[in-house]
């Protein structure tokens, strides 16, 4: 039985407020991503526990990709507007947590939780904007919503380490707190959507297999070649487990009255393609901008602040081309070519960064960073709207959250790849640019990965191995990258172009079947101009 209650149309003016609120929750997320990073010496020094230290990161990451379609499922059923409130409370209560945490297990287990926010809302927010603006306009608002996370990803190091040198590393999670705050009163006062609420019966058991499945299999590329050798038994059992557990939550999701993860939506080859896109470019793309200030740093020799600045060309292509490619798929109704182009694009971008040597001026790694930057920006948030488009309204909420699943899980298996590709072969790479016993005791050359501003306090003969080293590496890093890249290339042929519908009443067929085609753009049903915000709706 289902009891749907739809509020007025939302005006124009009513969208951006409701859209204000959600970017504000969405950047304390983004933010949150890069801080963290920059804090993490302060935060060893402060708490004690550097062996349980990446517990940190991998509790976070597990919690939010679980918690990204559990949400979106949530939300098919008892609303978006409940979905998002709770998901932005896990968040802030796990930001409070965090600041006030005393040891390393407490911060480990607040990180969880505040991982379980975060997911909620990534998800939550491409969820909401799907309900209150029509497909067709989506994609321009996706493109700011690509924009503002970019832009997270250069403010964030240099925020997270104004407030680690000049308050506490606890700040770094105490700042969420506020802003927070005004994004839950804004939404909690303006967000207004249809509330569907379905007499079903929540899949626990498909939400705990999923649970199971993704912790092990991010546990394999957390561990794999780092904590554990890839052929080690810790390592292998994990993968058989991933694999066990993903065969029971096949089973079960086929017989579940109401799936947490429908498999109906892999029967649609739009959304197929779109998913397995996402996949590709967190593999090839988004794992490599953790990687990047290594390059910089160690191998081309900038300062870790100059290092953060010369990110903002990467990330300006990718805000520059989101806002763009959303606006002119808004405008002309085409999608198809984007995630070819930036597919493409991105792989020559990937190429170029693997021409990066040490005598590799500054002006070439810039023109490089942009190449892959405007790739990037054609594919991620243009996919949320291809596959929002592609399915019907009672699998917006999920279908909208599997794509960040698949972004997430996808970045952690590239993570994992170019981590294994980084200690496999750096220590024969340093062997053949330093002499025995040059670099000084205990430090290991793939923690300056991490810590890259560690080599350039090296003396000048060691940081000239050290570059050569790391130049040899992220070259095949790099490459390996492209492939991937390339990869996605092909897939993106494979997408078939769709109607994008006006009317998010619009109905849409399960099978992918395409839908009537649109009405002229810029017009409602009756033929008068119209803003794009989705005009009042009621539950199919």
């Amino acid at each position: 039985m289902t009891e749907t209650t739809t509020p007025p149309a939302l005006s124009r003016r009513q969208v951006l407020v409701i859209f204000l609120g959600l970017l504000l929750g969405l950047l304390i997320v983004g933010l949150d991503q890069t801080t963290v990073s920059v804090a993490a010496p302060t935060i060893v020094q402060d708490l004690g526990g550097m062996n349980d230290f990446a517990w940190v990161f991998t509790a976070n990451l597990i919690a939010a990709a679980a918690a990204a379609p559990l949400f979106g499922k949530l939300s098919d059923l008892y609303g978006r507007r409940a979905l998002f409130l709770t998901a932005l409370l896990f968040f802030l209560v796990g930001s409070a947590a965090c600041g006030l945490a005393q040891d390393m297990t407490q911060l480990i287990v607040a990180r969880g939780i505040q991982g379980v926010g975060a997911g909620g809302l990534t998800a939550m927010v491409i969820v909401v904007v799907g309900e209150i603006v029509a497909p067709r306009a989506r994609a321009g608002w996706q493109g700011y919503i690509g924009a503002e996370l970019a832009l997270a990803n250069v403010v964030g190091p240099w925020f997270g380490g104004y407030l680690t040198d000049n308050l506490s590393w606890r700040w770094v999670f105490f700042i969420n707190i506020p802003v927070g705050l005004v994004a839950l009163v804004v939404t909690f006062v303006t967000l207004r959507v249809p509330v569907t609420r379905i007499r079903a019966t929540v899949d626990w058991l498909g939400a705990g297999l999923l649970v199971a499945t993704l912790s092990c299999l991010m546990l394999v590329f957390s561990w794999g070649g780092i904590r554990y050798a890839w052929g080690s038994s810790q390592i292998l059992g994990l993968a058989l487990a991933t694999l066990v557990l993903l065969a029971i939550f096949v089973l079960a999701e086929r017989r579940a009255a109401e799936p947490i993860l429908p498999l109906r939506l892999f029967r649609n080859d739009v959304v197929t393609v779109a998913l397995v896109l996402m996949f590709l470019a967190g593999a090839s793309l988004f794992s490599m901008t953790f990687y990047m200030p290594a390059v910089l740093q160690i191998v081309i020799g900038v300062s870790a602040t100059n290092s953060g600045l010369l990110l903002f060309p990467l990330m300006a292509g990718v805000v520059a081309m989101s806002i763009v490619s959303g606006h002119v798929v808004a405008a002309t109704g085409r999608y198809r070519l984007w995630p070819i182009a930036g597919t493409g694009v991105a792989a020559v971008g990937l190429f170029l960064l693997s021409r990066i040597t040490p005598s590799t001026g500054r002006a070439m790694a810039i023109a490089a960073m942009v190449v892959l930057g405007l790739g990037l920006g054609c594919i991620v948030q243009l996919m949320v709207v291809i596959t929002q488009n592609a399915v019907s309204r009672r699998d917006l909420g999920v279908a909208s959250a599997t794509t960040g699943l698949f972004r997430i899980v996808g970045g952690a298996v590239g993570t994992g790849l170019f981590g294994a590709i980084l200690s496999s072969r750096l220590v024969s790479a340093v062997a053949e640019n330093l002499p025995p016993g040059a670099l000084p005791p205990g430090v290991n050359p793939a923690f300056l990965a991490q810590q890259p501003a560690a080599a350039q306090q090296m003396p000048p003969p060691v940081r000239a191995g050290l570059a050569a080293a790391y130049a040899d590496v992220f070259q095949v890093i790099f490459l390996v990258a492209a492939l991937i890249a390339l990869l996605a290339f092909v897939a993106a042929l494979f997408l078939r172009q769709l109607p994008m519908r006006d009317d998010a009443r619009d109905p849409v067929a399960e099978t992918g079947a395409e839908v009537p085609a649109p009405r002229a753009a810029g017009t409602d049903p009756a033929g008068q101009a119209q803003s794009g915000v989705a005009p009042d709706r009621h539950a199919t």
